[in-house]
């Protein structure tokens, strides 16, 4: 089971694309250099080596002291990044220290982001949820509504910044637009170059000196109505949960009810792909517009609607779909013959690994389209289309 939750990519990229380094388990060490994209889960996770490729990393303590060339994807775990990255960086939850230099954007759900002294950020931050600590530099703008914000360093552009808890101790080259419901403290170092419209519900706030070129106003639309509003962190993690839980929910459902066909659908993706593909294709394509048809005969609708309701039912279940094929093409494909659950638990990792490959702009979506379109085809041509015309 040590890879089973990243090879389900295997199952059309083999021929056709570059490779890629997959790696998980209790102690992983990166000390070669990489050419391929990265992904990585598990315990402690030491990247001591160059790569030149996307990084993924899910869970654990991670330790990147070493340059990304290009993009960086983090779920959970703590993770200190010392060495250059060359694309923006992505996280879900966890804990970041950066050391190093960000070429790109930087964009957080629900975590936690201590940018060091001497770092910089050359794009912009974007974050929602969790506490951040910036001592070091942003050269694009700032937009958070965050638990805490304490800006030591940088902003190269516009701060907008709503959270419970706002410090200023550093530079805002642009705008500022400050909402803080519990404090908001201007210190002696701060220095605003342009206007600075602001709220906080203690009224006791000085900018003193740090006004450079514009003025601050006090603006009551900026009012948070209500104080446990910040705590998006918790909310954000919270919906990330209950979207896995319903994903765990149908995947067994699908294991309970169509086992036999997803088995048979995993041999099928291994023998015929490319059929499997088209199957898929002509299927998620072709349906829309055989409802469409079906739908303008007075006759069809009743029968337009059951199409469209299974139709829509199957492009919602799509991911748990698509894993439930790839593991039991993993199992097929290894020889063994585990329980249930062991095969429920390997679809609900391919389930969280699909969720990962759509943060990758683009290139993400056709992966998920056209691993949509071969499990779909492989479960199609495993229907015994002739016995359901009998009955």
């Amino acid at each position: 089971m040590k890879r089973f939750f990243f090879l389900l990519l295997l199952l059309t990229m083999a021929r056709s694309v570059p490779a890629m380094v997959v790696e998980s388990g209790t102690s992983v060490v990166i000390d070669q250099p990489v050419y391929e994209d990265v992904y990585l889960a598990g315990g402690t996770i030491t990247i001591d080596a160059p790569i030149h490729g996307d990084l993924v990393v899910a869970g654990g303590n991670v330790y990147i002291n070493d340059s990304v060339t290009r993009d960086i994807l983090v779920v959970g775990g703590t993770v200190t990044i010392k060495g250059y990255v060359g694309g923006r960086i992505r996280s879900i939850g966890g804990t970041i220290r950066i050391t190093g230099n960000v070429q790109n954007d930087l964009v957080i759900a629900a975590g936690n982001i201590f940018l060091e002294k001497g770092s910089t950020v050359f794009g912009s931050l974007l974050a929602t949820g969790g506490d951040l600590t910036l001592n070091g530099d942003i050269k694009g703008d700032i937009k958070v509504a965050v638990g805490s914000f304490k800006l030591y360093g940088t902003a190269g552009r516009n701060l907008d910044c709503r959270a419970g808890k706002i410090e200023i101790d550093g530079t805002i080259a642009g705008s500022s637009i400050l909402a803080a419901s519990d404090n908001l403290m201007i210190s002696n170092n701060a220095a605003f170059k342009g206007e600075v419209r602001y709220w906080t519900s203690d009224k006791n706030v000085n900018f003193g000196k740090s006004l450079e070129k514009g003025n601050a106003v006090s603006d009551e639309s900026l009012a948070i109505k209500t104080r446990s509003w910040y705590f998006l962190g918790a909310t954000t993690l919270a919906g990330i949960l209950l979207y896995l839980g319903m994903g765990l929910v149908s995947i067994i459902m699908l294991q309970y009810l169509f086992a036999s066909i997803f088995k048979k659908a995993g041999d099928t993706v291994y023998l015929s792909t490319l059929k499997s593909l088209g199957s898929g294709f002509l299927f998620l394509a072709g349906m829309p517009v055989l409802i469409f048809l079906v739908f303008i005969t007075l006759v069809g609708a009743p029968l337009g609607l059951i199409l469209l309701f299974g139709y829509i039912t199957v492009i919602l279940l799509c991911s748990s779909i698509v894993s439930m094929t790839g593991a039991n093409w993993l199992n097929n494909r290894s020889g063994n013959n585990p329980g249930s659950w062991s095969l429920i638990w390997k679809a609900f990792g391919i389930f969280i690994l699909l969720r990962l490959i759509l943060f990758t702009p683009f290139l993400g979506w056709f992966l998920y389209l056209l691993l949509s379109c071969i499990a779909c085809g492989a479960i199609l041509l495993n229907i015994k289309w002739k016995r359901l015309q009998k009955v």
